[in-house]
């Protein structure tokens, strides 16, 4: 029986057929595969977006506690320095307590030798001396003559020094009195019956001295007299 180019052609056209269904099965398991290995490959995708999200939330979270901590941080430092502010402060309150104490307890101690005493050096002029030994401090002194006032200050006198006051109107009265004491007189040496008694002029001086001793003590003095000269000066 002869080969014919037909039948050749058929068992070619089989062969190929069957080779073709064969690649169309390996093309659809590999597209199994594939779509097997994409769907793989999302899930996975997902999964490391949610990996991804909870490391963002757990950053912001880690952020969050970092920027409180630190305001904590800024927080206790302030408070530091506060408390060591108040404890300078009261360190320092308990320093002047300490001081003021222990100087309260020398002046309670201190000898302080201050006398005042007062006289007319001239018409009109009177003069406040410190008789004592010891410095006066933050001396301010008012002398008084009947309605006339003077005041004089000064941040310190020693003792033997003096302050100076003067007086225009005693200076005035006193020569009121020098001429009248001198037309008594002559009425007296002309009168065969002098009086037996001689009208003598008397004025009000007060003194009212106040100061500190070395210390840092108050002290004051104050005296009067009603019964005071304007001076004799002749």
């Amino acid at each position: 029986m002869a080969w014919e180019w037909g039948d050749g052609a058929g068992l070619i056209g089989g062969v190929a057929g069957v080779a073709g269904v064969l690649v169309a099965w390996a093309s659809l398991s590999k597209a199994k595969e594939a779509n097997k290995t994409a769907k793989q490959g999302l899930e996975l995708s997902r999964k490391a977006n949610e990996i991804a999200d909870a490391a963002k939330d757990l950053s912001d979270q880690a952020n969050a506690l970092s920027r409180e901590a630190n305001q904590e941080s800024v927080t206790s430092n302030e408070l530091a320095h506060e408390a060591n502010r108040i404890a300078l402060g009261a360190n320092r309150l308990a320093q002047e307590a300490n001081d003021l104490f222990h100087q309260q307890e020398r002046r309670g101690v201190e000898i302080h030798d201050v006398h005042w005493d007062g006289d007319w050096v001239r018409a009109g002029v009177y003069r406040l001396r410190n008789d004592g030994t010891h410095t006066a401090y933050d001396v301010s002194a008012t002398v008084t003559v009947d309605d006339e006032q003077k005041r004089v200050t000064s941040p310190q006198l020693g003792g033997g020094e003096h302050l100076t006051f003067e007086f225009p109107i005693a200076r005035r009265q006193y020569a009121i009195e020098q001429r009248e004491r001198q037309e008594r007189e002559e009425r007296l040496r002309s009168s065969r019956f002098p009086p037996s008694v001689v009208p003598v002029n008397f004025h009000s001086i007060e003194k009212r001295v106040y100061w500190k001793t070395e210390l840092g003590n108050p002290k004051e003095h104050i005296d009067s007299h009603n019964m005071s000269g304007l001076g004799d000066f002749d």
